[in-house]
C-alpha cells in the first residue's frame, strides 16, 4: 500500500491545468500526519508469497498543493517514519512530488540524507513551462524551478521529471524533452492532461512531439545512456514480455491511498482536490479504509470498443483519475486517451524495432535484460502467447519479438 500525505491545499504556482482546485491555507496537523504514517506501517501484506510480512516495504509519499510549503512538517514526519522503520526493521521508501521552486541547496541535501525519491514538475523549455506553470502572480517560475533542479543534481539526486503535456505547451514537446535530457534527467514522465480540450491540430502536434521525443530516447541509448520514458518503456516492456496482463492496472484504493489534511481517505492523491466533494472518499483515519466503498469504484476500461482493439493487452486506459478527468467516470476512457494509447504504442514500436535492428546494447539490456530476469508468470505468459492461434493473437498484436531468457541475456548478439 502506497500512502500519500497531502500536506496542504496551498501552492505558489497557478498551473493552467491544475486538478486540485482552489488553493487555500489548510495544512495537515502533526497528529493527522502521524496517524497516516501509522496506517502505512500497519500494512503487512507481502508483495511476494515467499516474503515475510515484516519484509513488506512501506511506501510513504508527500503531495499538495506544494508540499515544500510545509517543509518543517514534512521533514519532521520523515524523521519520525525513518526512526520507526529502523526500530521495526522495516524497509521505508519516502517520495515527494514538488514544483521545485522552494528547493534550496540545504533542503536538497537534507532530502538526500533522508533518502527521499524526489520527482520534479518541469514542463520543458522556458516557452513550454511558462505557458502552463506560471507563478500565482503571473510571473515566470522557470528559473526558480531550474535552480531547484540543479540543487537536486548537486546533492546527488537522480533527476526525475514530470512534464505535463497540454494543448498550451504541446507544440514544444520535442524541444522540451531534449532540454530535459540535456539538463540531466534520468527519467522523463510525460503526463497527458486530459482535463483540457484537445483539437485535431493539437493531436497532430502531440504525435509529432512524441516522435521527436522518441528520437531523444533513442539517441541517448546510442550514446550508452538510459533516459527512462514510461511513455515508451511501458509499451516496449509489455511487448517484450509477450503482453503480460495487468501491466498497467489501476491501483487506486487497493494498493494506493491518499490522506487529506482533514484525515479523509481517497483512492489516490489526484482525487483529493479541495476535499469538499466526498463522493470519492473511501474512509477516514478514524474508521480506516472502507472496503465496500473501494469495491464500489467502477474499474475500466469498460468501453465496448476496447474489446476489438489490438492494443487492449497493453493499454494504460485503466487509470481511474485519467478517465475521471476526460469523461467524468472512473471506468470509461475518452477519445483523446484512446488516441494517445494507440499513438504512443505505435511510436514506441517503431523506435524499438529500429534499435533492435541496430543491435543497440544499451536498449537491449534496458528492455530485454529485464525480461531475462522475468518471473515464471512472465515466461508462462510468453509460452501461452506462442501457442495461441492467429485469430487469438490478433486481439493483442505484438510488434517486438518475444525472446527467451537465454536469447535476451546475449544482449547485442541475440539476433
Amino acid at each position: 500500500m502506497h500512502v500519500t500525505l497531502v500536506l496542504t491545499h496551498a501552492c505558489n504556482l497557478a498551473c493552467s491545468y491544475c486538478y486540485t482546485g482552489e488553493k487555500f491555507d489548510r495544512e495537515m496537523t502533526w497528529e493527522t500526519a502521524v496517524r497516516g504514517v501509522e496506517m502505512a506501517f500497519a500494512e503487512r501484506r507481502p508483495l511476494y508469497p515467499w516474503q515475510q510480512p515484516e519484509a513488506t516495504p512501506i511506501d510513504l509519499g508527500f503531495f499538495g498543493g506544494e508540499p515544500l510549503i510545509c517543509w518543517e512538517m514534512m521533514e519532521r514526519v520523515a524523521v519520525y517514519a525513518r526512526d520507526k522503520a529502523l526500530r521495526e526493521g522495516r524497509v521505508l521508501r519516502l517520495a515527494v512530488t514538488t514544483n521545485g521552486t522552494l528547493v534550496t541547496a540545504e533542503r536538497a541535501r537534507r532530502l538526500r540524507e533522508l533518502e527521499f525519491e524526489v520527482t520534479l514538475s518541469l514542463d520543458g523549455t522556458r516557452e513550454a513551462h511558462d505557458a502552463t506553470r506560471p507563478q500565482r502572480g503571473g510571473q515566470s517560475s522557470y528559473e526558480a524551478v531550474l535552480r531547484g533542479a540543479r540543487h537536486l543534481i548537486e546533492a546527488g539526486h537522480p533527476l526525475e521529471v514530470i512534464a505535463v503535456v497540454a494543448p498550451g505547451n504541446v507544440r514544444q514537446l520535442g524541444a522540451s524533452v531534449a532540454s530535459l535530457a540535456d539538463l540531466g534527467a534520468k527519467q522523463i514522465i510525460l503526463n497527458p492532461c486530459y482535463e483540457e480540450p484537445w483539437g485535431d491540430d493539437d493531436l497532430a502536434a502531440w504525435e509529432q512531439g512524441m516522435r521527436d521525443a522518441a528520437l531523444v530516447y533513442a539517441d541517448a541509448m546510442r550514446a550508452g545512456r538510459v533516459v527512462a520514458m514510461p511513455t515508451f518503456d511501458n509499451k516496449l516492456l509489455a511487448a517484450a514480455k509477450g503482453g503480460l496482463a495487468g501491466c498497467d492496472s489501476c491501483s487506486a484504493g487497493e494498493r494506493e491511498v491518499a490522506v487529506s489534511p482533514q484525515g479523509n481517505l481517497y483512492p489516490c492523491a489526484r482525487m483529493v482536490g479541495e476535499d469538499r466533494d466526498h463522493r470519492l472518499v473511501i474512509g477516514h483515519l478514524d474508521t480506516g479504509i472502507e472496503t465496500p466503498k473501494v469495491k464500489a469504484i467502477p474499474r475500466g476500461p469498460s468501453d465496448p470498443a476496447c474489446e476489438s482493439c489490438a492494443e487492449k493487452w497493453r493499454c494504460g486506459a485503466s487509470c481511474a483519475c485519467a478517465n475521471l478527468a476526460e469523461t467524468g467516470t472512473t471506468n470509461v476512457p475518452g477519445g483523446v486517451q484512446c488516441w494517445y494509447e494507440q499513438a504512443s504504442a505505435r511510436i514506441a514500436d517503431e523506435i524499438g524495432l529500429r534499435l533492435i535492428e541496430e543491435r543497440d546494447p544499451t536498449f537491449l539490456q534496458w528492455i530485454y535484460g529485464r525480461v531475462a530476469d522475468a518471473s515464471a508468470a512472465v515466461r508462462a505468459n510468453q509460452e501461452a502467447f506462442q501457442n495461441e492461434t492467429p485469430a487469438q493473437q490478433i486481439k493483442r498484436v505484438r510488434r517486438l519479438p518475444v525472446l527467451s531468457a537465454a536469447q535476451a541475456s546475449n544482449n547485442g548478439e541475440l539476433l
